[in-house]
């Protein structure tokens, strides 16, 4: 079997965690080394739904068929948050017996990018990359910054930022031929995220430019003064490519604003925003509100159909609310069945309220969720809401105030089924 033979082999060398499911998504086996994604609570076994475990995968039954009917060649999903650690997870089908095909799932742990580790690469490049010319012999200099800067992007400009020199690679990436960049202040191909267009010895920069594919790529510029005697009389700008980090620092940034399952924003990020309101109230007359909704027996729900029936019913509701609601208003999941929505901007508009919140309670008849051919399952859910300034002059009190209210009806509502 596989996991006598295959999964080993690929673990030990790769460094990497797998799991083998069939097509129905029933656990087959996997790896000793499962521990790295699953904590002692969530304990993986075989013969289980794997999306009791991963939950990655709700909602992608779509791709997980185009996978398994030859449409895809493989499934990738980036940038998973498990046991403090991120991962990819990459899809592909495993024939492991003849006319047998299964889901081979294959996760890479990912090193801990951040913003700290940007600027630490930043840094390294910048005390190696960065020295002056202090000796007189300017060719052993020029040779040294050569093999340096042998596969690196870079290009030389005047103290008014005029290019006067670029190298192979720099003319590659615009799809010049020889010296068609000179004479040009470096901002017609370079942008920068700072306002000054100009350098500062010692200095770096994030640089923009756009290649011949028309592809945003992203550097970290360092700027290497040349000295003529004791002034400074040109600049080399050497450029490393850090889109990549750029790219996982905005998906570790909605991670860690969003809700991994719902895909919403979660309390992190509804936090943020209450800040920004309640700090431009300081300046303006601005009245908000926060609507608190807990969804009803929604562990009935998991404990009879499961928790792959409850994680789709969380994604349905959110869709739901999100369709009733404004683009300028925020919907959030703040923890199991939870969710907050703020209005952000009630205006002079009376009815505004109450009709939206009409609607959100027609969801309860009108939106059920379609689980299969043969089970409806339907949703109801409890609403607490806290206006300001009326409720509250914080934030502490405004959800306090709708977390009250919310359990008041909650509470009625159980007590008029009694």
């Amino acid at each position: 079997m596989l996991s006598n033979l295959v999964l080993p082999i690929i673990c030990k060398k790769y460094n990497i965690t797998c799991v083998l499911f069939s097509s129905d998504f029933i656990v087959l086996e996997y790896s000793d080394n499962i521990e790295e994604l699953t904590s002692v609570d969530e304990e993986i076994k075989t013969n289980e739904d794997v999306r009791s475990y991963f939950w990655e995968f709700v909602g992608m039954e779509e791709q997980f068929e185009e996978l398994f009917i030859g449409k895809e060649k493989t499934l990738h999903i980036p940038m998973v948050f498990k046991n403090k650690n991120y991962f990819d997870i990459d899809v592909e089908i495993c024939e492991i017996e003849e006319g047998q095909k299964c889901y081979l799932a294959m996760f890479t742990k990912q090193t801990k990018f951040s913003a700290n580790y940007s600027d630490m690469i930043q840094q390294i490049n910048h005390d190696t990359l960065n020295f002056e010319n202090k000796k007189e012999d300017m060719e052993t200099n020029e040779h040294y910054y050569n093999l340096i800067n042998e596969k690196l992007i870079s290009f030389h400009v005047d103290q008014d930022g005029i290019i006067t020199e670029v190298n192979e690679a720099c003319s590659f990436f615009f799809g010049f031929v020889g010296d068609e960049m000179l004479g040009h202040h470096f901002s017609t191909f370079f942008t920068s995220r700072e306002s000054n267009t100009g350098f500062v010895q010692g200095d770096s920069k994030i640089l923009r430019a756009v290649d011949t594919h028309g592809t945003d790529v992203f550097f970290h510029a360092d700027i290497i003064p040349i000295h003529d005697k004791k002034t400074i009389c040109e600049n080399i700008i050497i450029c490393q490519d850090i889109t990549y980090l750029k790219r996982v620092e905005t998906e570790l940034e909605y991670a860690v604003h969003h809700d991994s399952l719902t895909g919403l924003p979660n309390r992190t990020l509804l936090l943020k925003r209450l800040e920004e309101l309640l700090a431009r109230t300081k300046e303006e007359e601005i009245s908000f509100a926060l609507c608190f909704i807990d969804l009803d027996k929604f562990k009935i729900i998991n404990d009879n159909l499961g928790h792959h029936a409850g994680d789709m019913l969380l994604k349905h509701v959110g869709e739901e609310l999100t369709s009733v609601v404004r683009e300028c208003d925020t919907i959030a999941r703040i923890g199991g069945d939870e969710f907050i929505i703020l209005f952000e901007n009630l205006g002079a508009n009376d009815d505004f309220l109450p009709s939206t919140l009409k609607r959100i309670e027609q969801l309860k008849d009108e939106k059920p969720l379609n689980y299969t051919e043969d089970i409806i399952i339907r949703f109801g859910f409890s609403l607490g809401l806290s206006v300001y300034p009326d409720n509250g002059l914080d934030i502490k009190s405004l959800m306090a105030h709708a977390d009250k209210k919310m359990y008041e009806v909650k509470k009625k509502r159980d007590n008029n089924i009694r």
